[in-house]
């Protein structure tokens, strides 16, 4: 029976065609469950929405790694609509709850992946980050999610339970450890919005069992913080400007917006993210942030869509005020669960072997 975590399951799944002998991948035995806004040939491609359901034609280059590398593709996991939110509760489609907070959002718009993973449906599920769509429901569903460096906002990456399986579907070895400088902030960036209690102590226990290794330091944010949020906020929504929203209100609003971007504001928009590597090094001078992946425990289903496009796009950052400005610098980010590590120095294999060094020091504290 497909679980509503899935929104496709193939009778057969996907594995490498070919009548020539290969040696078994990396990945071999593996299922890997692909999030329904990445194109699987043979398979639907609904974005979200079963109204723009198409067959895909080909395989994204991301699933084309995965079949290459031995992995069978069993279908697609649920997403919000076009990627849109980081919740996804529409009509015509399963709300899905999280296993760790029943009753409250598994966060998104990776929605089916977090679940899927955190239900113990899948060993890892692949999803795509705009702004967090990994990461926030990895945090609201309890488990792992990474995304990759990438030179747009959007980066693929996976859900897993634990780093290991991590390093293992990107096919990595983290380099030796060495001694790095990592921030460690609390106070929310794009807006002002505070951790909670329990949620800014979880960081502070992790800054502190690493501060045995490395070098640790307290953080504010950066001036140009709230900066940074509007350009974002104009990359997003410009995005949109050519989009058929449909019936879909949150993103009708989202056109609207992206068409009030102009030029001079996309080209600022483009310039400040290029530039903000620059600006974080020479504010922060760190090579990773530590900070909680969400300010606060997920809120209840029907809290999201019960507000405004403008007011729900507000609060889906006041929850997650930390995560997009990987998206803006295109750095490596991962989520422990509820605690955050972002790379602003150091690359993909050396942030998860830092990620597997905190997931242990956390299962040492439990």
């Amino acid at each position: 029976m497909l679980h509503p975590a899935f929104s496709y399951l193939a009778d057969t799944p996907r594995t490498q065609r070919g009548t020539l002998r290969r040696p078994p991948g990396r990945l071999a035995g593996w299922s890997i469950p692909i999030k329904d806004t990445t194109d699987v040939a043979g398979m639907p491609t609904t974005d979200g929405n079963p109204a723009r359901a198409r067959t895909a034609q080909r395989d994204d280059p991301v699933v084309r790694e995965l079949l290459q590398a031995g992995a069978a593709i069993p279908g697609k996991t649920l997403t919000s609509e076009l990627g849109a939110t980081c919740y996804a509760e529409r009509p015509g489609v399963a709300v899905l709850q999280s296993p760790a907070f029943p009753g409250c959002t598994p966060g998104g718009s990776s929605s089916g992946a977090g679940v899927a993973v955190g239900l113990g449906l899948a060993r890892v599920a692949h999803g795509t980050d705009a702004g967090g769509s990994i990461r926030v429901p990895a945090a609201a569903c309890g488990v792992v999610g990474f995304k990759a460096a990438s030179p747009t906002i959007t980066a693929h990456g996976f859900l897993s339970r634990n780093v290991a399986d991590q390093l293992t579907v990107l096919g990595w070895e983290p380099p030796a450890p060495r001694r790095l400088r990592i921030g460690v902030l609390t106070r929310g960036l794009f807006v002002d919005s505070d951790a909670s209690p329990d949620r800014g102590t979880q960081v502070e226990a992790l800054a502190h069992g690493l501060g045995r290794s490395h070098d640790v330091v307290e953080l504010a944010p950066y001036p140009e913080s709230h900066e940074t949020f509007a350009h974002f906020t104009s990359l997003i929504t410009r995005a949109f400007t050519d989009v058929d929203p449909l019936d879909n209100g949150y993103i009708a609003w989202c056109k609207e917006q992206g068409r009030k971007v102009p030029d001079a504001t996309l080209a600022a928009a483009l310039e400040h993210r290029r530039a903000l590597p620059a600006i974080l090094a020479k504010r922060w001078g760190v090579d990773v942030l530590l900070c909680p992946t969400l300010a606060f425990d997920p809120p209840p289903l029907g809290f999201f869509p019960s507000l405004t496009p403008e007011e729900s796009f507000h609060q889906q950052t006041v929850w997650s005020p930390w995560c997009s400005v990987f998206n803006m610098t295109g750095a490596p980010a991962i989520a422990l669960g509820p605690i955050h590590l972002g790379a602003l120095t150091i690359g993909g294999p050396e942030l998860l072997g830092l990620a597997a060094e905190a997931e242990q020091v956390l299962a040492d504290a439990s």
